[in-house]
């Protein structure tokens, strides 16, 4: 469903991705592991047009998106929920996730009707956020940020959702509930690009892997196998 083809973007002059190539099979859950500062949210942007590649291409559902802006990319199916959450804090929980849902909602009408059955599927997902919807989001704790975060995304009903560093300043018992909804997600049949410094989380939630070192693709591979390469081990689970 997804294929960046030699993909270079960064920052003023520095390439932070250097001629990563990866693939999304749909239906997938695809992880990019590595440390902080590896390249993954650069290349997560790429992707999802907040950074124009400098070169390479990017393919989505056989078409090429590359250089198109984030709304369009959106539009298409192809959504990113961001590091470090950037929800709407004066907004509550509700309107942050009806915020999802706005291309396709009514300009006039209803539109909280129109999008309640995807309301309805997100406090399924998180019941917290509905114990906290008319909350205003800046109030939230940290792990119910994320919660909010993804379940904004998924109010856009993509096709293919990339997550950002969902893990990133979560206490333990946070993450877990996180990683609990990202299994849920793949059992539904949601296709995933996990981006994710924690190798251990994301190896045991997805199908495969690139482990990315100063911007390139140094492995890559099934999921089990990494995580049960000794070199792997060593290197980055610990």
């Amino acid at each position: 469903m997804l294929k960046a083809e030699n993909l270079r973007a960064g920052y003023g002059g520095d390439d932070a991705v250097r001629g990563i190539s990866i693939t999304v099979a749909e239906g997938s859950c695809v992880a990019l592991v590595g440390a902080n500062g590896a390249g993954k949210s650069t290349l997560a942007k790429a992707l999802c047009g907040l950074l124009t590649p400098r070169e390479g291409r990017v393919i989505f559902d056989g078409k090429e998106i590359t250089g198109l802006p984030a709304s369009e990319v959106a539009r298409v199916g192809l959504c990113l929920c961001p590091e470090g959450r950037r929800v709407f804090g004066p907004l509550t929980v509700e309107e942050n996730l009806l915020l999802g849902a706005y291309p396709r909602l009514p300009s006039f009408g209803p539109f909280r009707k129109a999008a309640s059955g995807d309301l309805k599927r997100i406090f399924k997902m998180f019941p917290k956020l509905e114990e906290r919807r008319s909350q205003q989001a800046g109030s939230l704790s940290g792990g119910e940020q994320q919660m909010l975060a993804i379940g904004r995304v998924l109010m856009a009903r993509p096709r293919l959702v990339v997550l950002d560093e969902p893990s990133m300043g979560l206490a333990p018992v946070i993450v877990k509930e996180v990683f609990d909804a990202i299994r849920t997600l793949r059992t539904n049949g949601m296709t995933i690009l996990l981006s994710e410094q924690f190798a251990r989380s994301a190896l045991a939630v997805s199908d495969r892997a690139y482990i990315i070192e100063q911007g390139r693709v140094v492995l890559e591979g099934r999921s089990d196998d990494l995580g049960g390469n000794p070199g792997v081990i060593e290197a980055y689970l610990g």
